[in-house]
C-alpha cells in the first residue's frame, strides 16, 4: 500500500481591510468624596455599566484603586492599560488615566510631563499628582494606529499657562516621534479653552503637528470643549462620522461627573 503525506495548510481569516469603532474621553472625577462633595464609589457604579457602548475610551482622573475596579467591572474590553505610577513619592495621586479596547494593545507606555504648578493652596493643585499621558498601539487589520491618553496641566494663571504650553510641546513631539506613518488618536481632558487667548499657542502645538479636533472636522454644535479627541492622518484612513456629548447623568438628572463624556465614531480603512 502506497502512503502519501500531503501538506497540511492552515486555515486562516484574511485580516479585515475596513471597519469602525467608538470613541470615548471621559474625565470622571474620580478624586475622594470629601473633595468631589459626592458619593464618588456610587458614582463609579452608575458609570461603569455606560462604558460598555463603547470600543476605545481615555479615562482621566482614575485615581483611586478600588474605583477603579468598580469604574471597569461590567467592561467587556479585552485590552486595558492604567498609568497608575507617581513620579515622585511627593504625589498623591499617579496620573489617573485609563484606556480600555476591545482592539488589540500590541503595546503600550506612560510618561510623566516634565512641568506642573500648583499643591494644596496654590493654582489648581496639579502637583498634586502625576499628570502625563498614556501611549497605545492598537492593531487595526493589518496595520496599527498609535493612541494617546492625556490630562493636561489646569489653571489660568502664568504658571500654568507655560507648564500647559509644555505639555502640548511634550506630547506632539513624543507622539510624531513614535508613529511614523502610523494615524495617531489623542484622547483628553486638555484643558484649553476654544476661546482662551492663552491657550491658541498650545492649541497651535497640535495643529503644527498636523492634529484636527473631530469636533472642527465635522462641525459640532459645541466647539472649543477642552476634553477633546483629535486625529492625525496615516497609513490607515480614519473618517469621523460623528461626535457627541453622552447624556450619562444619575437618577436624579445629575451629571454623573463634572465633565461631560465626549463621544465619537470613525470608520476606518487600510485599502
Amino acid at each position: 500500500m502506497l502512503l502519501l503525506t500531503l501538506p497540511l495548510f492552515a486555515c486562516t481569516e484574511p485580516l479585515p481591510t475596513q471597519g469602525s469603532f467608538s470613541v470615548l474621553s471621559y474625565n470622571v472625577h474620580g478624586l475622594p468624596s470629601v473633595i468631589t462633595g459626592d458619593d464618588t464609589p456610587d458614582r463609579m457604579l452608575q458609570i461603569a455599566p455606560l462604558l460598555i457602548e463603547h470600543d476605545l475610551i481615555g479615562l482621566q482622573e482614575d485615581f483611586d484603586d478600588a474605583n477603579h475596579q468598580a469604574l471597569v467591572a461590567d467592561a467587556p474590553h479585552a485590552f486595558q492599560e492604567r498609568f497608575s505610577a507617581e513620579v515622585e513619592d511627593s504625589r498623591a495621586y499617579g496620573s489617573g488615566l485609563g484606556v480600555l479596547s476591545m482592539m488589540e494593545i500590541v503595546q503600550a507606555e506612560g510618561i510623566h510631563y516634565t512641568q506642573c504648578y500648583g499643591g494644596v493652596s496654590t493654582g489648581s493643585g496639579d502637583c498634586l499628582a502625576s499628570k502625563g499621558f498614556q501611549w497605545v498601539r492598537l492593531s487595526l487589520g493589518e496595520e496599527e494606529i498609535d493612541v494617546l491618553n492625556t490630562h493636561m496641566e489646569a489653571g489660568g494663571g502664568d504658571e500654568d499657562n507655560a507648564a500647559r504650553l509644555s505639555h502640548a510641546v511634550e506630547l506632539t513631539e513624543y507622539a510624531l516621534a513614535q508613529a511614523g506613518d502610523r494615524s495617531v488618536v489623542v484622547i483628553g481632558d486638555t484643558n484649553l479653552h476654544g476661546d482662551d487667548p492663552d491657550d491658541l499657542e498650545p492649541l497651535q502645538v497640535f495643529w503644527d503637528a498636523g492634529f484636527e479636533d473631530v469636533c472642527d472636522i465635522l462641525g459640532c454644535a459645541e466647539p472649543g470643549r477642552i476634553d477633546r479627541i483629535l486625529l492625525r492622518p496615516g497609513s490607515v484612513d480614519l473618517t469621523p462620522n460623528d461626535w457627541r456629548v453622552e447624556p450619562w447623568f444619575d437618577p436624579d438628572g445629575v451629571p454623573l461627573s463634572d465633565h461631560d463624556p465626549i463621544a465619537v465614531d470613525l470608520a476606518w480603512s487600510t485599502e
